[in-house]
């Protein structure tokens, strides 16, 4: 890709950010770049997609930025009763340990039914803006950073699916060897399997998948973090204000960045990596929920195999570190 693929180009982010995880970085990153997404749009997953509407929203403030933010799904695509409980007692019965967030089987906000004691938030209205601006804007790269219900409703809104060659799709997420979640599964990829199956069979102008694989291998060094709190920088006040109140003491972990992965190699056209065409399909029944399937070959897919993952951290912190501009 090139700068010239780039150029003109809206961005879409959609995301379940919460605090300054991957997806708050993945933002961070993008807004020092100049990469200022015309939409985002929040859906659940860390938290659910009011509480990362209002992290979205507060991180855009704070670098001085007017943009739409729209909160999104709160469930899953298919959600009925049956469904729903199957996929609980799935959850319940893995180890507990597992990072599940807004999945976890006490939060009835998510897994119970709706009453009038017990009102569940209602869907927000982003599937209906993405929709909208897939069908007016000439060119979108989509971020999906989170579950892709948001996405996959969108689809379903649409009168002409042929809008959608127009557009890129960049997914973070799924496994191909080992999951997060399960042994299978990645979490994105296991919160909503059926909306990754509605996205993996439209027709985009393109479509990249970052399988965990490629997100997990850059690694934020204790030293980067504190070479960037250093720094006159949103994210530099940000990593300051979490060091004082959670302070790291002597723990030498490094962090991961995951979501920054997927926005770097869709932001920075010279980052090194390598990509296999073909297909990729995703399980939607319980034994299995997640699993990535990929087959390489002649297909309308592309699967991020290899990257330079100590390049990637450094442009990572070089972005971040620049001293802030007017927006």
């Amino acid at each position: 890709m090139s700068p010239d693929e780039t150029e003109g180009r809206h961005l879409i982010v959609d995301t379940d950010t919460l605090g300054i995880n991957d997806d708050a970085l993945a933002l961070y990153y993008l807004f020092a770049l100049g990469r200022v997404p015309r939409l985002i749009t929040t859906v659940f997953g860390n938290a659910s997609a009011a509480t990362s509407q209002a992290h979205a929203r507060t991180l855009a403030a704070e670098h001085g930025l007017d943009i739409d933010v729209v909160r999104g799904c709160e469930k899953p695509l298919w959600w009925s009763e049956p469904a729903r409980e199957h996929v609980r007692a799935a959850v319940a019965a893995l180890p507990a340990a597992t990072y599940v967030a807004a999945l976890s089987t006490d939060n009835e906000h998510f897994w119970g039914a709706s009453t009038s004691a017990n009102p569940h938030p209602r869907d927000g209205l982003a599937p209906r803006e993405l929709a909208k601006t897939l069908q007016t804007s000439e060119a979108c790269d989509i971020l999906a950073i989170g579950p892709l219900t948001n996405i996959a409703r969108a689809i379903q809104l649409l009168d002409d699916h042929t809008t959608l060659q127009r557009h890129r799709l960049w997914i973070s997420g799924g496994s191909i060897r080992s999951g997060n979640v399960t042994g299978d599964a990645e979490f994105n990829a296991y919160a909503d399997p059926e909306a990754l199956h509605t996205c993996l069979g439209a027709t985009w102008g393109s479509l990249v998948m970052v399988p965990l694989e490629a997100l997990a291998a850059p690694r934020l060094v204790p030293a980067a973090v504190t070479r960037i709190r250093a720094t006159d920088t949103p994210l530099g006040a940000a990593l300051d204000r979490l060091e004082r109140e959670s302070p790291r003491g002597t723990s030498t972990d490094r962090e991961p960045i995951w979501d920054v992965v997927a926005a770097a190699l869709m932001a920075e056209w010279d980052l090194p990596r390598t990509q296999a065409p073909g297909t990729i399909s995703v399980s939607t029944d319980l034994p299995h929920r997640g699993r990535i399937h990929f087959e390489q070959g002649q297909g309308a897919h592309q699967l991020v195999t290899e990257i330079d993952p100590d390049l990637l951290v450094r442009r990572f912190e070089a972005a971040v570190s620049r001293p802030r501009t007017s927006p």
